[in-house]
């Protein structure tokens, strides 16, 4: 089949063997998962979040975007939180980690009054998690297949979708977001206050120095911007931007559990404690802890750490350097002194969730809330450019499309009067019966799930709204999280060529990649034998040096959830292969073009992105070396 479905040269290097195919694949960007066989701030500022300046990024909407109330929406709709860590893996989080187990004690006290989500799926890396987590369409249908949007990059979600505070602000939520965007900033139609936010603080870049702003790879610029929208009585909405100069030099994560406080109690404020809870209050924290990859000064503050913070640093410090065991070596002990900053990173993450959480409590808020937690991808283990995350016994890292790169930590929280009640990394105790508290929810889940999701809670009519945006590609799973239904997924799909069907998972000309214990004893492995960050796919083709080696996988994960035993030479599961495989290309089929131009989305953003850019340098220059828009053409 492989051969005659795609012509292979015969002197194509051996790990390259299905490169023609995965890069045809490339075009849609697919990964198939779970398919059926056949089938800190200044005070000031924080006290008010809707303070806005008089600055040149002001301007009034036009029409190009319209906000309309639904009708639809039930008054006493739930607050809803997303809290979304940044590369957190399956390993970092207490509930699931063997060596930090103490560095996440209030996430891992939630989760066990809520529900952990056990099957729950990203894409491998920032920009495409993000388009799935705001679009809920999976990255392909964008062309962000497998793409990290850098400073300099003149492109963005494409303005036809409509991201979820936009959906939520249908339903009458008040809508709020802090922390690391990375979809688009190039043109201010990008930013997140034009894409439904009525406020926002963060940055645009991967990762940034946690104190000083500045963009990582060597960018030279700081990056911290907020963003304002508000309507008058005559329905007009006007935007504003200004740089977060104002901020530098406090750490972010604690800027970030400020401005949610302070969004907060301003909407308590706005409606007082008979009418909050008809008011329904949306906030995407997205932290940029726990980003380690030359991202500066990430150690906390004291403000941030507690009493018993610094106890068990000092005890993990400890544990650290008194082994004995002579076989531990230079860079283990590098790696064991990286993972300690992690642990403290992780502390500041935990902190701000538990500042937001107290103040819901403060305000009444808490009792009409759903908490959801989830990472945006895999850890990140290279340790040499920064304090790393870990999978393990997940396989593999932050970009792949093994378990350890797309499998991360998840549950829903909900509270109820002291009590609790719901799903699973869902918070929500006011939602759900006792006997799911503590419970796991073990369907197949992703993050263009939330949409979708997200609206149900709202009080939204879901048939409607996938009957009205076609392309929608999550699923509610609200009645399953609480254990009414079984859960709607059957299949995901994801950049690249990995692929689940039923129990078995496929992956086509991908990257050998390990295991990547804390432990030096059981499947430690160098820096140099992290594959994941070198041999990755790109838009245009297989991203291929001599240190890669790409290979074809077949796993049950079933009974092999930490992808140890390859069957992909097993001839018995030729037809699995097949079946996937067909699915894929009927996916890709159904792509439609883009208005009058005749070419998918997946076409057009690579276009855009392979074009001589604008001079963005004098815009950045004005702005005082801040990243800022300049005013690049944007896509419909």
């Amino acid at each position: 089949f492989w051969e005659s479905a795609m012509p292979i040269e015969p002197n194509t290097h051996p790990g390259q063997r299905y490169a023609a195919i995965a890069t045809t694949l490339m075009l849609g960007s697919l990964a198939v998962i779970g398919l059926s066989p056949r089938n800190n701030a200044p005070s000031a500022s924080l006290d008010a979040v809707n303070d806005q300046p008089s600055n040149s990024g002001a301007r009034e909407a036009g029409n190009d975007i319209v906000v309309e109330k639904d009708t639809t929406s039930d008054s006493s709709s739930p607050h809803i939180i997303l809290f979304t860590v940044d590369d957190l893996g399956w390993n970092d989080i207490g509930y699931t980690s063997t060596d930090l187990p103490g560095a996440t004690s209030y996430i891992t006290s939630l989760a066990s009054q809520g529900v952990k989500l056990t099957h729950y799926y990203t894409q491998p890396s920032c920009t495409p998690s993000r388009v799935t987590l705001m679009t809920g369409k999976f990255a392909y249908r964008n062309g962000f297949q497998n793409y990290e949007l850098q400073h300099s990059d003149a492109i963005g979600v494409p303005l036809s979708n409509k991201l979820m505070p936009e959906h939520l602000k249908g339903l009458g939520y008040a809508t709020h977001g802090v922390g690391k965007w990375n979809i688009g900033h190039c043109s201010s139609k990008y930013l997140p206050n034009e894409r439904g936010f009525d406020h926002y603080l963060g940055y645009l870049c991967p990762g940034h120095g946690y104190t000083d702003y500045e963009c990582g790879m060597g960018a030279g610029v700081h990056d911290m911007i907020e963003g304002w929208a508000t309507t008058d009585s005559d329905d007009v909405t006007t935007y504003k931007w200004a740089t977060g100069a104002q901020y530098k030099g406090t750490y972010d994560t604690e800027l970030y559990r400020d401005k949610s406080v302070s969004a907060i109690k301003h909407h308590y404020n706005s409606y007082g404690s008979s009418d909050v809870n008809y008011n329904p209050f949306f906030l995407w924290a997205a932290m940029h802890g726990i980003h380690g990859e030359m991202d500066a000064d990430p150690i906390p503050p004291e403000t941030l750490l507690t009493v018993k913070d610094h106890a068990y640093l000092k005890g993990l410090e400890k544990s650290m350097t008194s082994s004995d065991d002579e076989s531990t070596d230079e860079e283990t002990d590098i790696f064991f002194k990286k993972r300690l900053i992690t642990a403290s990173v992780l502390m500041g993450v935990d902190n701000c969730l538990k500042g937001i959480v107290e103040a819901l409590e403060e305000t009444g808020m808490l009792t009409n809330t759903v908490l959801f937690f989830n990472s945006d991808n895999g850890g990140d283990t290279v340790y040499t450019k920064g304090h790393p995350g870990n999978n393990y016994p997940l396989r593999s890292e932050k970009f792949a499309y093994y378990e350890g790169g797309v499998r991360v930590p998840a549950f829903v929280y909900d509270y109820y009067e002291g009590g609790v009640r719901v799903p699973a990394f869902v918070y929500a105790p006011s939602f759900v019966s006792d006997s799911r508290v503590g419970s796991s929810y073990h369907g197949l889940m992703h993050h263009v799930d939330l949409v979708t999701t997200f609206f149900s809670l709202g009080g939204g009519d879901v048939d409607a709204l996938k009957t009205e945006y076609t392309d929608l590609d999550g699923f509610d799973h609200w009645s399953a999280i609480l254990g009414d239904s079984t859960g709607p997924r059957s299949e995901k799909t994801d950049e690249g060529v990995a692929v689940r069907v039923g129990n078995f998972k496929v992956l086509i000309n991908h990257p050998v990649d390990y295991w990547f214990s804390p432990s030096p004893g059981e499947d430690h492995h160098a820096a140099s034998d992290m594959m994941a960050s070198m041999c990755q796919y790109n838009f245009f083709s297989v991203d291929a040096n001599d240190a890669c080696v790409y290979s074809n996988f077949l796993f049950d994960i079933s009974t092999d959830p930490y992808e140890k035993t390859n069957l992909w030479d097993d001839i018995g599961y030729n037809k699995v292969k097949l079946s996937v495989i067909d699915r894929v290309y009927e996916i890709l089929a159904e792509q439609p073009t883009v208005g009058d131009t005749g070419k998918t989305y997946g076409q057009l953003i690579p276009e855009a992105y392979e074009k001589a850019p604008i001079d963005y340098t004098k815009a950045f220059e004005a702005s005082g070396d801040y990243v800022v828009p300049w005013d690049c053409d944007v896509i419909a």
